[in-house]
């Protein structure tokens, strides 16, 4: 096995025997820090910056290479550039590598920006990030932390619960311009380990760069709006920013999106999604009745509520698979995308947005649909080695 895989693979087994001896989650992570410490974000390599997906998989031992990804764009970012990063939990040895090659690259000129939840998990990374480049946002280098009010141990900046978003903006990496990268991977070492997670990196869309940029300076300034959504089109992406306000089905992306699916031949739908709950049954149901038309539909699920779970087994021809515990492999689906196939078309809806009530009514939070075959084939390979990993529902 390649060394650089050794460390990650070493983390996921000391967390299940962290599960194995009831030490639970929380201290198979604080173990983990341990193994992961200063290697896949400070000793990425530099590669060649496309567009193009990568994935963690942590039953080929791999559950870092997001990290390795996005720290080998760092590293490519000459002095003058500007990095932004948008996130929600940055924690352990991941994060504390991560906020030093951050550092770093502010050191040697190149512009740092960062946006964290008011989550006290991620207090510690925070706070080194402060250190180094300050609080003040009228500088050139600086760190916020989302104000809230704190909602469930989270801090929203725009939204009322917290600030979920997952997302990377270089002004340039590399031989690349305007680049954006959309993740649905924490800083943390269990999502560094035994977590399913993916992450698109979009080159020179100076549309794209341009709207990520604008929800960046709003989410920095705290412009506070239960109603914030919005719709961006650059070329063949399409970006949506949250929270949405709204009460039904009608103001669910994920409902409209589906709802312009035909059931023509061959045509298939593959979800990976880390989270469902009932206030949005409406997505279940509407795969549902898509199975029910003749689509090929199948689901590798993480948690979901009772009533969601409910509906997807009423139908047969739905196919569900399970991803849902970080605490040994084969690992926990944290991947949030869904697909759809059919003889003519073929995109990918990918993001940091659960299929919950707080990813599109309270959180800050990015979506993408990407209407590009390449990407997709990348995705669809991602999803068959899910598939191939999880167990089937019981």
């Amino acid at each position: 096995m390649p060394k650089r895989f050794m460390s990650v693979l070493a983390a996921a087994v000391v967390a299940a025997t962290a599960a194995l001896t009831g030490t639970g989650a929380a201290a198979a992570s604080d173990t983990a820090s341990d193994a992961t410490s200063g290697t896949a974000c400070a000793d990425a390599p530099k590669v060649r910056v496309t567009t193009g997906a990568v994935f963690n998989d942590p039953v080929a031992g791999d559950g870092a290479a997001i990290v390795r990804q996005v720290c080998g764009l760092i590293h490519q970012a000459p002095p003058g550039s500007l990095i932004r990063v948008a996130h929600f939990v940055m924690s352990g040895a991941v994060g504390a590598d991560f906020a030093g090659v951050l550092i770093k690259a502010h050191e040697r000129g190149v512009k740092v920006q960062v946006i964290v939840d008011g989550d006290t998990r991620g207090a510690t990374v925070a706070a080194q990030l402060a250190t180094a480049l300050g609080t003040d946002t009228s500088t050139d280098s600086w760190l916020h932390t989302c104000s809230g009010p704190m909602s469930g141990g989270t801090a929203a900046c725009i939204g009322t619960k917290g600030q979920h978003n997952k997302f990377y903006l270089f002004s340039r990496s590399g031989r690349a311009d305007d680049v954006v990268v959309q993740s649905s991977a924490n800083l943390t070492d269990l999502n560094s380990s035994t977590y399913w997670n993916n992450a698109v990196t979009i080159t020179g869309n100076k549309r794209l760069y341009r709207a990520y940029s604008a929800y960046f300076d709003d989410l920095a300034a705290e412009r506070k709006n239960p109603d914030y959504y919005r719709v961006v089109a650059a070329g063949r992406v399409r970006a949506q920013f949250f929270p949405r306000a709204g009460t039904d089905a009608t103001t669910d992306p994920i409902v409209e999106s589906l709802a312009g699916v035909r059931c023509r031949t061959r045509t298939s739908i593959s979800v990976g999604m880390s989270e469902w709950d009932t206030y949005r049954i409406a997505i279940p149901e509407r795969l549902r009745e898509l199975a029910t038309q003749g689509c090929t539909v199948r689901i590798v699920a993480g948690i979901m509520d009772e009533g969601v779970e409910r509906v997807l087994r009423s139908e047969p021809r739905i196919d569900l698979r399970v991803l849902g515990s970080g605490s040994a492999l084969p690992g926990r689906i944290h991947s949030k995308y869904l697909l759809v196939q059919s003889s003519h078309d073929r995109w990918t809806l990918t993001g940091s947005h659960n299929y919950n009530e707080t990813s599109l009514r309270r959180n800050d939070e990015a979506l993408l649909r990407l209407d590009d075959r390449s990407i997709f084939d990348q995705y669809a390979a991602n999803f068959e080695t899910m598939w191939a990993a999880a167990p089937p529902a019981p």
